[in-house]
């Protein structure tokens, strides 16, 4: 199997693992920042190992992130132009401002799931599309220096696997680990 076909069979299998991970989550604790890092006997791991992100935040940022990044990256490796933002260092700011006004007309699962898979397939048709050297040819300037598509669909694999971890985490262990902490003040 040639690296586009395995990047792309990668990307597919990702979604499928956001999709798979985010529907395990309970739907009322879907707009809930995990309470870890506030509990009066957590220690610092608890908010690195939880988070501050709510789980549709979670989904926002993943389809953000690849319509906002991935996807002008990838397009600047088939001759567009330099994207306007950069892919390894994004704008948390402008995330930020978009998720705000987001959530304003009730933002919802299924609709991030729609967006995400639409950019999915966007970056599949590309990856279909593009010749060997468009793959390989470093050609996205980052603050990481130039990289080429292969780096860019490769990091948002990463990218999903980082977040799909964080929902895993939240919907494993939120109870057990606030158990725990309560267990912790009782000795």
């Amino acid at each position: 199997m040639s690296s586009m076909t395995e990047t792309a069979s990668r990307l597919q299998e990702t979604e499928r693992l956001i999709r798979w991970a985010i529907s395990i989550v309970p739907v009322d604790r879907l707009l809930e920042p995990p309470p870890h890092a506030k509990h009066p006997q957590s220690a610092k791991g608890f908010k690195t190992y939880f988070g501050d992100w709510p789980a549709l935040r979670q989904l926002f940022h993943l389809a953000f992130y690849e319509g906002t990044y991935a996807i002008p990256a990838m397009q600047c490796c088939v001759g567009g132009p330099q994207p306007a933002v950069d892919l390894v260092f994004p704008q948390m700011d402008l995330e930020e401002k978009a998720w705000q006004v987001a959530l304003a007309p009730g933002l919802g699962k299924d609709s991030l799931l729609s967006r995400l898979h639409e950019l999915r397939e966007l970056q599949l048709q590309m990856l279909q599309a593009m010749s060997i050297e468009e793959w390989e040819s470093e050609r996205v300037e980052t603050g990481l220096g130039t990289v080429s598509a292969e780096f860019v669909v490769s990091k948002t694999i990463q990218h999903s696997l980082e977040h799909t971890n964080e929902l895993m985490k939240n919907a494993l262990y939120w109870e057990r680990a606030l158990e725990w902490l309560d267990r912790q003040g009782l000795t």
